[in-house]
């Protein structure tokens, strides 16, 4: 029988070869088996058992080696073999064993198209389609030009989505053209140099950085490992974020409290003002009216004297009226006064319930840190925040507070000035 020294591959050494190439995946570095196996030919399985593998160099060794090292289909027809007469040894090696070994290459090829690379599954393709001795010459080493080509495609588009480190790396296992360094790339070099772009990143981001996203960020770069610097750009720092958001809008709060609360203020003052210039008034047009009604009553023969307390009266009218339009400026001023203390509790009440959030963050947090320990920095910080956000909220309150008492002083100065004018239109009318 002539002897060759084909290899038969296994499958998981088949699906080492193809697979992960698309997704840019390492390949493995078993090419294609470390171990001799027996090859199917026109004429049989010939090749000796290898040394050291603890079997007789016959006919029925040849047989449980090829067992050892087949696939299902050649497994089958071993077993078959094995437990039959001497007859039965012969034709697996000389007949059966070559059908079984071709049967279960184009398996092995088929099965490992669904994870090959594009150029892998090409190269698979025309194989299958050209019979069992390309399938054969394709796993004795034809792969390679394909299965390279994938290999540099991955590398290719991992570097079209890193930035400097990852695409000098890459460019480095391109330009040295093997595949060992492009494998090497792609299994350890891309995240090796992916994790020096991440602290670039937080650096970048920690230049112009608010408060909170400047903590987080300094304490990802303090702890240095890969996971703390990957955490603080996928969750960290939209937290942090949303923290100083929390924070500026409580910031913002508290200025809309102290705008309208010194409006109301500034109201307030003015509707005490009114109110004293409508009740001044109305008392003086009383006081006319009262000696225009005495002179009149008085002068009731006296033509002049008639004609002087009439005139007195007009003017008590005249200042009456005058006493009503001062109370109405009150006391539109004075509801002025209140809708801005109105205001200012409003924003009061907001940030009370974005202190309160803060709170329940910092409350969950706290539970998380006591079943993780790597929570307990998280926890700090909401804790952190919720002290923060309550000193502000006391401090919206507190200038709340001074908003509603200028808006309380302000309506009753409009009502005295209300009351003021009434007074003067009765005595201007009596």
């Amino acid at each position: 029988m002539p002897q060759h020294s084909r290899r038969v591959f296994s499958r998981r050494q088949t699906l080492a070869i193809f697979t992960g190439v698309a997704a840019g995946s390492v390949l493995s570095a078993d090419v294609f088996g470390t171990r001799k196996a027996y090859a199917a030919s026109g004429s049989g399985v010939t090749a000796a058992v290898p040394e050291g593998a603890g079997l007789p160099d016959t006919d029925r060794g040849k047989v449980v080696w090829a067992y050892r090292s087949g696939r299902r289909a050649v497994r089958t027809a071993a077993v078959a073999a094995l437990t039959g007469s001497g007859a039965d040894i012969t034709e697996f090696l000389d007949q059966k064993a070559p059908v079984a070994w071709a049967e279960d290459n184009r398996f092995a090829l088929a099965e490992s198209l669904v994870t090959a690379g594009p150029a892998t599954r090409n190269a698979i393709g025309a194989a299958l389609s050209s019979g069992d001795a390309a399938v054969e010459n394709l796993l004795q080493g034809g792969f390679q030009t394909a299965v390279d080509e994938d290999l540099r495609v991955a590398v290719g588009t991992v570097q079209a989505h890193g930035s400097k480190a990852v695409k000098r790396a890459g460019s480095a296992a391109l330009d040295t053209d093997s595949s060992f360094a492009l494998r090497a790339f792609l299994s350890d070099g891309r995240y090796t140099a992916q994790e020096e772009d991440d602290r670039v990143q937080v650096a970048t981001i920690l230049a112009s950085a608010s408060p909170q996203v400047s903590e987080y960020a300094s304490r990802a770069l303090d702890d240095g490992s890969a996971r703390a610097i990957r955490w603080f750009l996928e969750t960290g720092q939209y937290i942090a974020r949303a923290r100083d958001e929390e924070a500026a809008t409580i910031q913002q709060l508290v200025d809309v409290v102290e705008k309208e609360g010194r409006r109301a203020g500034l109201m307030t003052d003015e509707a005490v003002e009114l109110s004293h210039q409508a009740v001044n008034a109305s008392e003086k047009a009383k006081a006319s009216a009262l000696e225009a009604k005495a002179e009149a009553l008085a002068a009731e023969q006296d033509v002049a004297r008639s004609a002087k307390a009439a005139g007195k009266a007009a003017q008590a009218a005249k200042g009456a009226a005058a006493a009503a339009s001062t109370a109405v400026s009150a006391s539109r001023t004075a509801q002025s006064a209140a809708q801005r203390a109105v205001s200012a509790a409003n924003a009061a009440a907001a940030a009370a319930a974005l202190a309160g959030r803060a709170a329940a963050n910092a409350y969950r947090a706290a539970i998380a840190a006591s079943k993780d320990r790597a929570m307990a920095g998280a926890a700090s910080a909401a804790a952190d925040v919720a002290l923060k956000l309550v000193k502000f909220v006391r401090t919206v309150a507190a200038k709340a507070d001074l908003a509603a008492l200028a808006g309380d002083a302000a309506v009753r100065a409009g009502d005295a000035a209300r009351s003021a004018a009434v007074n003067a239109a009765a005595a201007a009318g009596a």
